[in-house]
């Protein structure tokens, strides 16, 4: 079962206290508890406060910025909090590629079995190729991953399906996620496909990354803990798309039916790439605005 995770991006530790609660309460699996938000994050006495009588498992993140966080100072200090949270009990600890083996060798084999280590790749300008995405995903493996994450950037609807491909075959536990809202799919159907986890927001303002949908659209409107490898994929082909409540009527009809698919927005650029690259018989049903357009020409259903 793909897990359901929340990510907490408050200023302060009461703040991460009450989404944490809030989280639990809407239905999440997980926390992720991005340190690098915090204000003034004093390790030894905020971590305890975060973990105490935290109602759901936890993952910690602690990014720096030049994968994307907030963290701006140096690795020692960053790959002891980590140790510390380990130390005090968190079920996962997230770090970095291009420091993964560096940190393991910090560890120095004193990783909990409990915890498990997420070693994450982040690319914010594009999707790479599926053999590119492959040969990432390796590497991943090869420094001592527990959990393979790999996120990248969707500039073409299209590119979620490089990233598809390489989640049904990998072999070890994976998160595989396209961000922008081009890469809403790799989020919704993460079950689908075999994704360990996918992140659910508790509303718009608490983002930790482009693409996020809310932990509640997730559950109520697609329907998420029904999407499994069999699920059909039927959608709305639009540019733009996101204002649509044609997802809303759709999946609801869908559930009421006992209809094993789910209806997405789809923000494509081309009609005609769009339906070559996802022409299997999974993608079996689409509807198309006749305001969209692909080139210079208007396409009507």
């Amino acid at each position: 079962m793909t897990l359901l995770c929340v990510p907490l991006v408050g200023r302060t530790v009461e703040e991460m206290k009450i989404d944490a609660a809030a989280a639990a309460a809407a239905g999440g699996d997980l926390v992720e508890i991005r340190l690098d938000y915090i204000e003034g994050f004093r390790p030894r006495e905020d971590l305890p406060r975060l973990l105490h009588s935290c109602p759901l498992p936890v993952l910690v993140t602690y990014r720096p910025n030049w994968e994307g966080g907030r963290y701006d100072g140096d690795d020692a200090t960053r790959f002891e909090t980590l140790c510390l949270a380990m130390e005090l009990g968190v079920d996962y600890v997230d770090i970095e590629l291009k420091v993964a083996d560096k940190f393991v060798d910090f560890l120095s084999g004193n990783k909990p079995d409990k915890c498990k280590l997420i070693v994450s790749s982040h690319n914010y300008e594009s999707t790479p190729s599926c053999e590119e995405l492959a040969n990432l995903v390796a590497r991943i493996q090869e420094v001592g991953a527990d959990i393979v994450k790999v996120a990248t950037t969707a500039t073409d609807i299209i590119d979620v399906s490089r990233m598809f491909q390489v989640m049904v075959h990998c072999q070890v536990p994976m998160i595989g996620l396209v961000m922008s809202e081009r890469g809403l799919m790799s989020r919704v159907l993460s079950p689908k496909f075999g994704g360990y986890l996918t992140f659910g927001i508790l509303d718009a303002t608490k983002t930790s990354a482009s693409g996020q949908p809310t932990l509640e659209e997730l559950l109520d409107v697609y329907n998420i803990r029904c999407i499994g490898p069999d699920t059909k994929v039927l959608g709305l082909i639009a540019n733009p798309v996101k204002q649509s409540k044609s997802p809303i009527l759709h999946n609801k009809c869908l559930q009421s039916v006992g209809y094993n698919a789910v209806y997405l927005p789809l923000l494509a650029d081309d009609l005609a790439r769009f339906l070559d690259t996802y022409s299997s018989p999974d993608f079996s049903g689409f509807r198309l605005l006749s305001s969209f357009q692909s080139g210079c020409s208007t396409l009507l259903p």
